[in-house]
């Protein structure tokens, strides 16, 4: 005997069947719906008062350099490898002029400017390694070497974003 056979001559299996099916697809919609399932968006990021020893999370919007505990407050990128212990691979902060730019655009309501947004990341983004004395443009080769994370070990296996 074959399953429509079956089905036919147990119409309460049907309709049993048919209606678990409409409810785990009703159910699976209104999941969807209600947020669950989609990817969250970050609110926090990392940043750092003493070139990356330490770290702390905060609203991901500031524009940093800006003023935490007295101290100047920059951008940290914290990473983790293999062994599972978190480490700063580099700082960002704008300079002068890209932290202008960026306030100006977010009071204007158009934080997203596509704009002001390019200008800024050729000519407004520094970055360091924790320990070096100087920061460089991000739009330089070094800078782009900088920003490339990696391993204490100089290694790029394993290696994970830690978000706050």
């Amino acid at each position: 005997m074959g399953i429509r056979e079956t089905l036919n001559k147990n119409p309460g299996i049907t309709t049993g069947g048919t209606a678990a099916i409409i409810l785990i697809a009703v159910g699976f919609i209104i999941y969807q719906l209600s947020g669950g399932g989609a990817p969250s968006v970050a609110t926090e990021a990392y940043f750092t008062i003493d070139d990356g020893q330490t770290w702390f999370a905060d609203d991901i919007n500031k524009i940093p350099p800006f003023q935490k505990d007295g101290k100047e407050a920059v951008k940290a990128y914290v990473y983790k490898c293999a062994d599972g212990k978190a480490f700063v691979s580099h700082l960002e902060r704008y300079t002068a002029e890209g932290k202008k730019a960026l306030e100006a655009a977010q009071k204007s309501n158009d934080p997203n400017n596509p704009v002001v947004l390019e200008d800024v990341m050729a000519n407004g983004v520094e970055v360091k390694s924790p320990g070096a004395p100087t920061w460089v443009s991000l739009s330089t080769t070094e800078g782009t070497k900088i920003k490339t994370p990696r391993c204490p070990d100089g290694s790029s296996k394993n290696l994970e974003p830690v978000l706050p």
